[in-house]
């Protein structure tokens, strides 16, 4: 079942735009990153345990079926709705998955409200630390935003440059045409910028956490960075590495990535 969501009627509440896929009790919540819509998660589709499971892939505002709702582009604001977009679908207690930057949006959501949330998923994930980045590295991804050839340059290195140029054609093509422009832009703000480190660590979330990592990423986004942010701050995770795979798991290696996913989610329905 796919269903697309732009706003509720029923109050003031905006909901997000959003896939449905899956029928089953146990209700998901997952995002996207920050170079595409969740066209990024369709490899996994036809894997999913449709009958346990019921997910909604949901854009963040200035994404593909959010493209164009207006509002503030932050961890908090992506929160905020994701919790609307679970009360449209009467779900009380659901989990969570975040990719890449919507690392922050899972973290701000057990800051919010961990009651509701069964377990916490971050793949490949910005931590509330944000990432740092001396002026150079900056200064490359604010150039992909207009030049398509550091697009391409980003889709090899978040690989260890290791696929094909199709790879990076596709990665070209979601970045522009699922994302608004003005969006992308604060959202690297977001995730470069917005340290909130110091609530998660005070807070010691207690809600069981997965982090997956890919053994070819970049710096930010390896083990040893997973280890000394999430890992920390979080006294119920765990973290899986996924050999031979970069940034984008749900692309490189769907079914892997799917069983370790619904395996853990299984452990805490």
């Amino acid at each position: 079942m796919n269903v697309a969501a732009t706003a509720d009627d029923q109050s003031d509440k905006v909901v997000l735009g959003y896939e449905l896929v899956g029928s089953g009790p146990e209700g998901v919540i997952v995002f996207n990153d920050w170079l595409a819509d969740c066209t990024s998660w369709k490899p996994m589709h036809l894997y999913l345990d449709k009958n346990t499971f019921t997910y909604a892939f949901v854009d963040i505002r200035g994404y593909g079926r959010s493209i164009d709702i207006p509002g503030a582009h932050t961890s908090t604001q992506a929160a905020i709705d994701a919790f609307a977009v679970a009360d449209s679908l009467g779900w009380s207690r659901f989990h969570i998955i975040g990719f890449s930057m919507t690392g922050m949006v899972v973290e701000r959501m057990v800051l919010i409200d961990p009651s509701r949330i069964k377990s916490e998923i971050a793949v490949g994930p910005v931590s509330a630390a944000a990432v740092k980045m001396e002026p150079e590295r900056r200064a490359f991804f604010e150039s992909t935003l207009v030049d398509d050839d550091a697009v391409r340059e980003l889709a090899s290195r978040i690989t260890d440059h290791r696929l094909t140029k199709e790879w990076s054609e596709h990665k070209l093509m979601l970045a522009r045409t699922t994302r608004d422009h003005a969006a992308v832009r604060e959202y690297l703000d977001m995730w470069t910028l917005d340290d909130f480190s110091e609530e998660i660590a005070a807070a010691r979330p207690d809600t069981p956490l997965l982090v997956v990592a890919g053994e070819w990423d970049q710096k930010s986004f390896l083990e040893d960075d997973l280890k000394s942010t999430f890992m920390v701050w979080h006294p119920n995770a765990e973290m899986v590495v996924i050999r031979n795979c970069g940034h984008c798991p749900m692309q490189e290696t769907p079914i892997y990535l799917t069983t370790l996913v619904e395996n853990f989610m299984k452990r805490h329905v």
